[in-house]
């Protein structure tokens, strides 16, 4: 496949949509924020969160210069929290912002600020999603959001959250109802911009620290209730880590995409989607540590595979670490290519 911008975003689309059956683009469900991007650029952390020309700069750069087919921004996972009122550490160069201090002290107190969507950091992502929306009206633009679960983690922390689980289910409940609002309130915002797809990554549900009858129970219901109110734009639900426990619930939740690491079984994801009858389609999951220290032959190696067992759309597992290689990154490009020359 040749990567012409006037064509990507329609692929994509006609892709997701089932509309035309294409050979699997690769897009960045999740961020590619290397440091090589970064230095070529000469920007840097942690401007980049809060600067729109940097944000608009290196959300392009895997697009110009490893040839990935489409964009993903905001970078980090605080913009969320932040509109709910947490103080955040920007942190530096080598580290991704973290809430610093909640103003929730116990679930019954979260509550929707009435600015939720028109913060400062915000209204500069929504002016970068405009200015690469007009420059690139034919590439893919990918926002991802911080799922419900591991947002009301961040407002609470991920422990005591995790405890009030078992001490007051029902105020949890209640409390990522709230959250699940706000999310919809920030997604509808997004679906004015012209975007392509919203990815709801949801690391804090990994099957390592939700028990995956929790997921079930407490989270499916809220996740499904997004993507049925996510009507503008396609949905992409990501979790991070080893989700063969609850592949079946991810692939009932009414998204358009599911994002998979490499340790699930793409064999044992088909076998469900023929049991459920889904046509979810499912993206991954070239892994990321792979990527970062392996070489092009073995990133090469598991691009084939990804695609000799059913990919629909190729991506790295989880967000690409900032170290590396940039020759790494270009490869899935390549290797893709290869491997549909030899299917002709």
């Amino acid at each position: 496949m040749t990567q012409t911008t006037k064509n990507l975003r329609q692929i994509f689309n006609e892709t997701v949509k089932h509309q035309k059956k294409h050979d699997a683009l690769i897009i960045p469900v999740t961020t590619i924020n290397l440091l090589a991007y970064r230095n070529d650029l000469d920007i840097h952390f942690p401007e980049i969160h809060t600067n729109k020309k940097d944000m608009i700069d290196l959300s392009l750069a895997p697009y110009k210069i490893s040839k990935i087919e489409g964009v993903n921004l905001p970078f980090d996972m605080t913009l969320e929290s932040e509109s709910f009122g947490c103080e955040i550490d920007m942190r530096d160069e080598s580290n991704m912002p973290e809430v610093q201090k909640t103003p929730f002290k116990k679930a019954i107190d979260v509550e929707i600020p009435d600015d939720f969507t028109n913060t400062k950091r915000m209204n500069i992502l929504y002016d970068a999603i405009c200015d690469i929306r007009s420059n690139y009206p034919d590439l893919p633009i990918v926002i991802g959001i911080v799922g419900p679960f591991t947002l009301l983690g961040q407002l609470l922390g991920i422990e005591q959250l995790l405890k009030y689980i078992k001490l007051d289910y029902f105020e949890v409940e209640e409390a990522l109802s709230v959250v699940v609002e706000a999310l919809i309130e920030f997604i509808q915002k997004l679906e004015t911009l012209d975007i392509d797809a919203v990815v709801v990554c949801e690391p804090s549900a990994s099957c390592d620290l939700l028990d995956p009858n929790i997921f079930n129970q407490l989270l499916k219901g809220e996740l499904e209730y997004i993507a049925d109110e996510t009507t503008k734009t396609n949905t992409i639900l990501h979790v991070c880590g080893n989700t063969t426990q609850i592949i079946e619930d991810m692939l009932t939740s009414h998204y358009d995409v599911i994002s998979i690491e490499n340790v699930v079984s793409l064999n044992y994801v088909n076998e469900m989607r023929d049991k459920t009858k889904s046509d979810t389609l499912v993206a991954g999951n070239i892994s990321t540590k792979t990527l970062l220290l392996g070489s092009t032959s073995d990133v090469h190696d598991e691009v084939f595979y990804a695609l000799d067992n059913g990919i629909d759309i190729l991506a790295s597992s989880c967000s690409v670490p900032p170290y590396t290689p940039e020759v790494n990154v270009a490869e899935m490009v390549k290797a893709r290519d290869e491997y549909y020359q030899t299917q002709k």
